[in-house]
């Protein structure tokens, strides 16, 4: 059986004092929190290597282009967000696990054969900018960002699918959803989720698109931290305590040897208030109900 796991990213701007979930996501597969930790080392590895600049442009300005005045809807510091859900999804299609369903055919007729000449031949004839990067990952996401100029355009989308499903698409060699991260339009009820990872991005608001930090918070299905949840309790079984302290001990030893920096939605809240917005308001099914007695918490 799949693990699935839910995933939100925060923006912070601590000029501005503001906090805005800008990006939420199902990831169906693979969700244990092993793979969430290595997920925060590979991103934070770009943010690294990049001095905190990764090309956020190019996802920013696709949007305000093929948005055009529906961009002002989107959440604060978006494209920041999903950048890095385009390098999620780009590391999960490159994976050789990928698309493996496709090598027995002639080259000419694999679906991601047709795909890469399209877009490649689309960014020649446009004089497409830059044509490729050297980062692997990066090369990828520029790849995405041209399918949506250039081979799937939004005009075609816009009646029928969300902004989250078109991109999501971008990323994708066919329609079909594979075991991977998946945005856009999902009804992902609490009982389908194990985890739910929070991730936390510090932007530089006098450097447009800087990232300065990543932190994540691993938390269990309710959105409740998980290291609570996985100390003793007097009415656990004694199996279940045991297994859940090799859980917890093994997990602090990842973060610990990986220096994995942690946060939680807690300290969030008590620093850096929410900003208000209606993008994910009751008419969008992108984020998985909570228990009642959670949610008037909340």
């Amino acid at each position: 059986m799949s693990t699935r796991g839910w995933y939100e990213y925060h923006v912070i701007d601590p000029a501005t004092n503001r906090r805005t979930l800008a990006m939420q996501f199902y990831k169906w597969g693979d969700a244990i929190p092993e793979h969430a930790l290595d997920e925060w080392r590979m991103l934070s590895g770009q943010i690294d290597k990049a001095a905190g600049l990764l090309p956020v442009v190019w996802l920013d300005d696709l949007l305000r282009q093929a948005l055009g005045e529906q961009y002002a809807r989107l959440p604060a510091d978006f494209s920041v967000a999903a950048f890095l859900f385009l390098i999620q999804r780009a590391e999960e299609e490159l994976s050789p696990l990928n698309n493996r369903e496709f090598r027995s055919l002639p080259k000419e007729e694999r679906p991601d054969y047709r795909l890469g000449f399209a877009i490649g031949e689309a960014m020649a004839l446009a004089g497409f900018q830059p044509r490729e990067h050297p980062d692997q990952l990066l090369d990828r996401v520029l790849a995405f960002i041209a399918a949506g100029h250039f081979v799937r355009p939004w005009r075609d989308y816009c009646l029928t699918w969300s902004v989250l499903k078109w991109l999501q698409y971008l990323t994708q060699v066919t329609l079909e959803h594979k075991m991977s991260s998946i945005a856009g339009d999902l009804e992902a009820p609490v009982g389908d989720i194990s985890y739910r990872y929070r991730f936390f991005i510090w932007i530089d608001a006098q450097t447009p698109f800087k990232i300065t930090r990543l932190a994540v918070e691993l938390c269990d299905r309710y959105g409740g931290d998980l290291f609570v949840k996985l100390e003793d309790h007097p009415d656990k079984p004694a199996m279940w305590a045991e297994s859940d302290r090799e859980e917890g001990s093994r997990l602090m030893d990842l973060i610990a040897q990986g220096k994995v920096d942690r946060y939680s939605l807690k300290e969030a809240e008590a620093t850096f208030p929410c900003a208000e917005d209606s993008f994910w308001g009751p008419h969008c099914h992108e984020r998985p109900p909570l228990p009642p007695a959670l949610a008037a918490e909340r």
